[in-house]
């Protein structure tokens, strides 16, 4: 068999391989992972976090309607909901139709709705904002590299070597090709899940002895002392050379989904879910979520996605149409939840980067704003509306004034729900909106 020479990590990459699939889903897959995968999983009753981004930012002012404010529909003469095409929370404020499932948990007492939430001096780029939210950092000065939650898992972690990470651990499981920015940590944790049917061991050789041996390099590599297997990897056409930074980069990165691709396809697989879930990508995630908590995988943080909210035109159809995606998506995973009796341990956060401008603009949509609503959804928490409503009289450049800082809201989720200091991780003193 012939021998390739290993001269740094970039080569093994691209061309060692000859194809084979090292990110098959999207995301990395380490040793330590794929044995937690088959670890009974975490500490019962662990609380669990689901993150839902809704990506191009949200119209919070026609989320929750203020339905009492003239000023609202001089602003928005054309796209302005009326009060009587709302849900009423109480006189002041309605809720879009289209959120009529969690309206229904709003009454239940199971959903807490956060006004004017955002941070001092916003910034309307997409990126530089969701960068700012992701990162939990302030908008002028020195951006962070990890995310507020990949430092939530590095404090979990700290001082336990990743390979033998215990299953009760905080691990975090995104849904797409790439992880968040906010799972950004130190300690090689988290996985990004793009599609679970390719969540393998996926080596494409020229022969099957060929991708036999690259299987068998990979087996060896993420076995405890690997780097004494050097001889063996070289009998394989593996590795040539003393390149203990590559072995160990490769330990703690490369692809091992043989055992833990087939944990996640055997939950996925074996759960029975409620069968209302609409047919688009956030059902797809929530799908999955709740089938891999009902199948007890050792996650703590999940991690969501919908985008297409960046309503410059036309955007009462637009919005309406997600919305109700976000709401008809949630509602069959609550019952899930429910039906697993797991939901009075999940907790889900959504959040978008930002809101819009107040006014309507010509092409009756709106343009990129600031504060906007935080939703957190669950059945431990403290309902109901937390926060002032907007203050349409008050504005600043035409765009809401936040009265809530997003990493408040943070805060108590991390002290409250996760149950680990927010000063370490936020990297200074919040006062905490008191939810959970």
């Amino acid at each position: 068999m012939k021998k390739f020479l290993l001269q740094n990590r970039r080569q093994f990459l691209s061309s060692s391989l000859k194809g084979a699939g090292l990110l098959a889903a999207g995301g990395y897959v380490p040793a330590f992972l794929a044995r937690t995968a088959n670890a009974v999983g975490p500490e019962a009753g662990a609380p669990i976090l689901v993150v839902l981004q809704l990506s191009g930012g949200n119209d919070g002012l026609n989320t929750v309607v203020p339905v009492g404010d003239d000023l609202y529909y001089k602003a928005r003469p054309t796209i302005g909901i009326r009060a009587n095409e709302t849900l009423k929370i109480n006189d002041h404020l309605g809720l879009n139709a289209a959120l009529a499932p969690l309206k229904a948990e709003y009454d239940a007492g199971h959903l807490a709705i956060v006004e004017n939430v955002g941070y001092p001096n916003p910034n309307r780029s997409h990126f530089r904002s969701m960068e700012i939210w992701h990162t939990a950092a302030d908008a002028e000065g020195r951006s962070e590299v990890t995310g507020w939650l990949g430092r939530y898992f590095d404090a979990q972690c700290k001082g336990v070597d990743p390979r033998t990470l215990p299953e009760k651990s905080a691990i975090g499981m995104s849904f797409g090709k790439i992880m968040p920015q906010a799972f950004r940590n130190r300690m090689n944790v988290g996985v990004a899940l793009d599609n679970p049917d390719t969540f393998q061991w996926n080596a494409s050789g020229e022969t099957q002895s060929l991708a036999r041996a690259q299987e068998q390099i990979f087996e060896m590599i993420n076995q405890p002392g690997g780097a004494a297997m050097q001889p063996r990897l070289e009998t394989l056409g593996g590795i040539a050379g003393n390149e203990p930074e590559t072995l160990d980069f490769l330990r703690h990165t490369a692809m091992n989904a043989i055992s833990a691709g087939d944990k996640i396809r055997a939950i996925l697989s074996k759960a029975k879910q409620h069968s209302g879930y609409p047919n688009s990508g956030l059902a797809q995630q929530l799908q999955m979520i709740s089938k891999l908590i009902a199948g007890n995988f050792p996650t703590r943080v999940y991690y969501a996605i919908q985008g297409g909210f960046d309503t410059h035109a036309t955007q009462v159809g637009t919005q309406t149409r997600l919305l109700k995606d976000v709401a008809d998506s949630l509602s069959p995973f609550t019952k899930d939840l429910r039906a697993h009796k797991e939901s009075e341990r999940v907790l889900v956060l959504a959040f978008s980067e930002f809101g819009r401008r107040v006014s309507e603009n010509a092409s009756l949509g709106t343009d990129h704003g600031a504060a906007a609503p935080m939703f957190l959804l669950g059945e431990k928490l403290k309902a109901g509306l937390h926060g002032g409503a907007p203050n349409l009289a008050d504005l600043v450049d035409g765009d809401l004034r936040h009265q809530v800082d997003f990493r408040q809201v943070y805060a108590d989720v991390l002290e409250g729900w996760l149950g680990t200091p927010s000063e370490t991780i936020l990297g200074r003193k919040f006062e905490k909106v008191p939810i959970v």
